[in-house]
């Protein structure tokens, strides 16, 4: 294979652009000053425009000394100035050791603006990087995933044949989004499975949903909740006015395979159920601590609640589950969550490409943080596969047993008091 030949006018104008790459995401890695809102998918802005410093950091001078070793002496054809600076931005940011802060291409992001408006072609799952390959956070109900039998914990080994360990999360996860009505070809290792699985799907345009509703039985009503979008709060709010015009008086929260969202959309719907004190609170990368007041208004903040958890209740679901156990509006019933407690905020390059930075971590009222440590239920209930199968919900038996239990007895004439001081509550 032939050697690009490199002129000197071409070394220089690709070391101004490396430079003034490195300097831009140093700088801004330094000082991010953005308003931080989501837990889930950021809002993009666009980045300032930065520009090189008279005298470069020394460090820089063994970037350059590695740089000239290998544009002297590599065998083959040297990349051109773009993919070594993106290769360069990876690598500054893969030194960080956090899966959840990455780059994303100009053609990438497109794609990923897709998701932030609602709608892209895929299999209906929300993914996590984990040892260098993609686990599953929660499939999406009624999605191309769930109805695959993909579970939480799964892990994605290959899409189409293409191993996916040594790519970034957004690059596995753009391997699995395609064209609507496209197939894809998924290898999935799963616990307790000795061989990998091999699934064939078909990818569905992707709307994830937010709010569902039901009246379970009298007094009792049920409301799903499977994203925290921006639509959310203004659905649950409808949710909640019909089911109590249906004569609901106590609440379960399904809060079950929530992958998250907004955290904008959390401290709204936790204030529907809260009506004083904190929410949470948004802890920096120098300890200080943002606290997230509840808001006024709230339309069940004196109802009983049950909220239902499993291992996929993640992110701004978290946060919801762990304000209402922590205020003592709820018992949490379930399995323990996923453990997802950092914020991303997404930052728009000048070239459209962007950057994904983990910028603070949240906490429950209580101060306790959840990223890597998740929620433990006040009650604990398994849901087994033997369950799935036999189309059995027994946390959903728990929490409408529970309820019942506060509803109005002949000799009261009222509801009684929710209890559950005595539940094991905690992280």
């Amino acid at each position: 294979m032939s050697r690009i030949q490199i002129t000197d006018k071409t070394f220089q104008r690709l070391t101004l652009i490396l430079l003034v790459t490195i300097v831009a995401v140093a700088s801004y890695l330094v000082g991010f000053a953005s308003q931080v809102i989501p837990a889930y998918v950021g809002k993009v802005e666009e980045s300032e425009i930065f520009h090189p410093t008279a005298e470069e950091p020394p460090e820089f001078a063994l970037y350059w000394e590695a740089w000239n070793l290998v544009e002297e002496n590599f065998y083959g054809e040297l990349p051109d100035a773009q993919t070594q600076t993106y290769g360069s931005i990876r690598g500054m940011l893969a030194a960080l050791g956090d899966p959840n802060t990455f780059f994303i291409e100009p053609p990438d992001r497109e794609i990923e603006e897709a998701q932030f408006q609602g709608r892209y072609g895929g299999i209906g799952a929300e993914y996590t990087m984990k040892h260098g390959y993609l686990v599953v956070v929660t499939p999406f109900r009624d999605s191309p995933a769930s109805r695959a039998g993909i579970r939480p914990g799964d892990i994605i080994v290959a899409v189409d044949g293409t191993e996916i360990f040594g790519l970034s999360q957004n690059e596995a996860v753009l391997l699995i989004r395609g064209p609507v009505g496209s197939k894809v070809e998924l290898t999935i290792r799963r616990e307790g499975e000795l061989e990998p699985l091999i699934l064939q799907l078909t990818r569905e345009e992707i709307r994830p949903p937010t709010v569902t509703w039901e009246l379970k039985e009298e007094g009792i009503g049920c409301v799903n909740l499977s994203f925290f979008g921006e639509r959310t709060n203004e659905e649950l709010r409808h949710a909640l006015t019909q089911l109590q015009s249906q004569g609901a008086t106590s609440l379960i929260l399904d809060l079950r395979n929530n992958p998250g969202g907004l955290i904008e959309a959390a401290v709204d719907v936790a204030s529907q159920f809260i009506d004083t004190g904190v929410i949470l609170y948004q802890r920096d990368a120098e300890g200080n601590d943002q606290p997230f007041p509840a808001k006024k208004g709230g339309l069940a903040t004196e109802t009983p609640i049950a909220v239902l958890v499993n291992g996929g209740t993640a992110s701004a679901a978290e946060i919801v589950a762990g304000a209402l156990s922590d205020h003592q509006r709820a018992v949490v019933i379930g399995e323990k969550t996923f453990g997802k407690g950092s914020v991303q905020t997404v930052r728009e390059l000048s070239d459209h490409s962007s950057i994904h930075v983990t910028t603070a971590h949240w906490l429950t009222p209580q101060g306790q943080e959840i990223e890597g440590a998740g929620l433990i239920p006040d009650l604990e209930v398994p849901l087994t596969q033997e369950d799935i199968e036999n189309q059995r919900d027994p946390q959903l038996d728990r929490a409408l047993a529970y309820l019942r239990s506060l509803l109005p007895h002949p000799a009261s004439g009222g509801l009684q008091p929710v209890n559950i001081m005595s539940t094991n509550r905690g992280v």
